[in-house]
């Protein structure tokens, strides 16, 4: 059968909405005149033994939905990067249970509506765009060790959706994926626990960020056998950290005190886009004399 408009959609580049128009109506010519409508359908088959438990099943379905809200966040604002899912996005990207069979579970997908749907009459929602987005980033088989290596290059909202499956997968078992696309595709992808805690082993590897920050605020205390200072901000809040030896004296005699103060921050983030909370080092203290 051909499929020219279908054609037409997949040949047109970008992402902006004019692109997004573009697209839709190629789809929806497709839908009409070329193809016959059906459902889609994302099957989740548990890999492994026979006898996988209720939570197995939980963190895997659990996990999938987180990661296909975080694509579906990116997808409609390519700007943000988040690496925490909202319910907000799980709303607008929602996988919905149809049944279980075995190891197998199904999803299934909301009708569109003009407010989530990317693609009009009922062709693409936000949820499927999400999930075969998703399944791009995923390995094609057991020897697919490319895709492991490409996770890694992605953007971070990215890699964090996918650090949420390997997670699932390590913790629990392989898996595979079916998606059976509105537009008559089927893609196959899936991840075994070995590949899973290969990921994780590099997703989890550190890199540090350094830099410097000026702070108003006022002098609360410090601890001088542990070195460690506490500035209250001018604008609200606490900071804490190390403090070098030479400073401590000049601290003593601004305690309690307004001064302007030069820190080193060094904060600590994983690859899959995990942040640590900042580390402050004191380098210098200017007593002021007008602040409050």
């Amino acid at each position: 059968m051909v499929n020219k408009f279908r054609e037409l959609a997949d040949d047109i580049p970008g992402g902006t909405w004019l692109d997004d128009l573009a697209r839709a109506s190629a789809m929806a010519a497709h839908a009409k005149f070329e193809r016959t409508s059906r459902s889609p359908l994302l099957r989740v088959s548990v890999l492994g033994s026979s006898q996988q438990d209720a939570y197995t099943f939980s963190d895997i379905g659990r996990a999938l939905q987180d990661a296909a809200a975080k694509i579906g966040r990116i997808i409609r604002d390519p700007q943000s990067e988040i690496t925490y899912v909202q319910p907000a996005d799980r709303e607008k990207a929602p996988l919905i249970q149809r049944g279980q069979a075995g190891n197998t579970l199904f999803f299934g997908f909301p009708e569109p509506e003009p407010a989530d749907a990317l693609i009009h009459d009922g062709i693409e929602t936000l949820s499927e765009r999400a999930v075969k987005e998703l399944c791009d980033f995923l390995p094609a088989n057991g020897s697919d060790d490319g895709a492991l290596d490409a996770v890694l290059l992605q953007r971070d909202t990215v890699r964090n959706a996918v650090s949420d499956i390997v997670a699932a997968v390590s913790k629990n078992a392989g898996i595979g994926l079916q998606l059976t696309t509105t537009a008559g595709e089927d893609v196959l992808r899936s991840m075994t626990t070995e590949q899973a805690r290969v990921l994780r082993s590099s997703l989890r590897e550190s890199r540090e960020e350094v830099g410097y920050e000026t702070v108003s605020g006022r002098l609360d205390g410090v601890r001088t056998r542990r070195r460690i200072f506490y500035l209250e901000r001018e604008s609200g809040g606490t900071v804490q950290g190390a403090v070098a030896p030479d400073l401590l004296d000049e601290i003593k005699l601004n305690l309690d005190r307004p001064v302007t103060a030069r820190l080193r921050v060094v904060r600590t983030t994983t690859i899959d886009g995990r942040r640590g909370r900042p580390v402050y080092e004191l380098l210098e203290i200017t007593p002021e004399t007008s602040l409050f």
